[in-house]
This record gives C-alpha cells, sequence and structure tokens, in this order.
C-alpha cells in the first residue's frame, strides 16, 4: 500500500507550512496582495540555507530598485509611458550592474514596469505593499527553513560513496575477469553526481558544523579515490589486449567476490601483463583507502 502513495518530502512539507503562514501573516495586515507572500515564501524556501539567503537578497534589491525606479519615471514622465520605460529599464540595469547586483536585474526590470503601468497615484502604495508582503514571504521561508532541520547532505553523499564502491567490482570483473569492455558511463554519471552533493555540501556555509570544512577536505579527497579507480579502470579498457594479472591481485580481487585466472606461476609476463597488472593494482589501492575510510562518521 505504501508504494502506491508519493513520497512527500520534508521541503514540499516546509515549503507548504510557509506558504500558507505567509499568507495567514498577510491577511492579518490586511494586505491587498497577498500573493507576493506566498511568492516570497515559495521563492526563499531552497535547499541549502545559503541559496535561500540569496534568494531573499534578489527578492529585496530587485524590488527594491525596481519599485523605486518605477514611483520615480511615473512621476517625472508621467505622459510618456513607453519612452520612459524604456530609458528606465536601460538606467536601471546600468545602476545594478554599477553596484554588482546584476543578480537582480530580471526581477528588478519587472517589479519596474508593473509600477509603470499601474495608476499614477497608486505607483508608491503598489510598491510598497509589494516590497512588504514579499518581505513576510521571505522572512517566513527562513525561519521555517532555519529551525525545521536544515539540509545536510552529508550522508547522502557518503551513501553515494558507499554505493559506487559496491558497484565497481562488477565492472572490474567484467573487464579483468571476463575479458569484456563494459560502459563505464554509469560509473562516470555516479561520480558526476557525488561532485554535484558535494559542491552543494561546500555551499553549506550557515548553520554548519564546526568540523563542516574539515569534512568537505576530507570528503574530497575521498572524491579523488573514487577518480582514481575509474581513471584506472578506464586505462585497463583502453587496452588492446586483457592482459594476466599476478598472484597477489587475483587474491585481492578474490576477496571483493571477482574471480580471475592469474599468470601462470614461472610464466615470464609481457608488456599487457606488467600494463594490466599495474593499472590494477593502483585500481584496488584506491578501493581499499576509500573502503577502509570512515564514511558514515
Amino acid at each position: 500500500m505504501s508504494k502506491l502513495l508519493p513520497h512527500v518530502g520534508l521541503r514540499t512539507v516546509k515549503t507548504a507550512a510557509a506558504v500558507a503562514t505567509a499568507l495567514l501573516l498577510a491577511d492579518l495586515r490586511g494586505s491587498p496582495a497577498p500573493i507576493f507572500a506566498a511568492i516570497g515564501a515559495i521563492v526563499a524556501m531552497n535547499r541549502t540555507l545559503g541559496d535561500a539567503v540569496q534568494s531573499c537578497l534578489t527578492q529585496l534589491a530587485g524590488i527594491f530598485f525596481g519599485a523605486g525606479f518605477g514611483w520615480l519615471f511615473v512621476t517625472l514622465l508621467p505622459g510618456y509611458r513607453y519612452v520612459g520605460i524604456a530609458v528606465g529599464i536601460v538606467a536601471l540595469i546600468l545602476l545594478c550592474v554599477r553596484l554588482q547586483l546584476q543578480f537582480a536585474v530580471p526581477l528588478a526590470c519587472i517589479v519596474f514596469v508593473s509600477i509603470c503601468l499601474s495608476p499614477a497615484d497608486g505607483a508608491f502604495l503598489y510598491g510598497v505593499n509589494r516590497l512588504f508582503d514579499t518581505s513576510i514571504g521571505l522572512g517566513t521561508a527562513l525561519i521555517i527553513n532555519i529551525a525545521v532541520k536544515p539540509y545536510n547532505n552529508r550522508r547522502q553523499i557518503a551513501q553515494l560513496f558507499m554505493h559506487y564502491l559496491q558497484t565497481l567490482p562488477d565492472y572490474i570483473g567484467a573487464r579483468v575477469a571476463r575479458g569484456g569492455y563494459p560502459d563505464l558511463s554509469s560509473l562516470q554519471a555516479q561520480l558526476g553526481r557525488i561532485g554535484d552533493e558535494l559542491a552543494i555540501y561546500e555551499k553549506q556555509n550557515l548553520f554548519r558544523h564546526a568540523d563542516h570544512d574539515r569534512q568537505a577536505v576530507y570528503l574530497r579527497g575521498c572524491e579523488q579515490l573514487a577518480g582514481t579507480m575509474l581513471q584506472e579502470l578506464t586505462a585497463l579498457c583502453a587496452m588492446d589486449e586483457s592482459g594476466r594479472i599476478g598472484w597477489e591481485n587475483a587474491a585481492r580481487l578474490q576477496t571483493l567476490g571477482v574471480e580471475a585466472t592469474p599468470l601462470p606461476e614461472g610464466a615470464t609476463p609481457c608488456q599487457a601483463d606488467i600494463v594490466a597488472d599495474y593499472h590494477l593494482s593502483n585500481l584496488l589501492d584506491a578501493y581499499g583507502y576509500l573502503r577502509d575510510f570512515n564514511l558514515m562518521e
């Protein structure tokens, strides 16, 4: 029965709670347009607190400059609607760039045009109400995001590494034991996802644990080991011949559940044997290092 029900994540619940709370607060103050409180709450409910703060700054800067410029141009150029909007857009973009607020340009322009298309006598009040209601939504979402289990993908990253380790022996066996050429695109995708999650983890710069920086460096080191394994496996798959491995590496593979026939005792290894054994040894060294790390700490 549970499989038939959709999964409702915590971020979904927090977004719904933030929107409902923001709308309640906007109604309590008698807002003429509570939709902007809801929009602010939705925009600010980002995956990480750092992204949430960035969204809040974008909204506030965009509305402040857009509304301010809109009121100014409606007041100074009431009879030049189209010319005023064109000149105002140019001036607004130049100001945002000058203040290094490029991230706020799209929203500032949208608010500016909205003000210019509103009745002149209500432009100032419209801008104030929009800024106030949006601030209610932004503040509500930010508080809920901070108070209710802030996002932390540390465990998810560890699980991705564990899955990577569990997957790798099948690829090694396909190449070394069976002489095939497995498609490594899935491993590359897994490694790419690990890198993406690590980038998000490094951006969690608000309300983070004291050892966050140490953990970030530690996990990047684990990523390098995972990359080394993929690099060595790629080198093995690039060889024209599979090559025969030594007894030591055959024994190490056996601990991973991979049965590979080693070079016969007393036989002289050829160039392909030496190269294959070299890459496999590097791969297994990296595998062992990563496996022995306490990724779930």
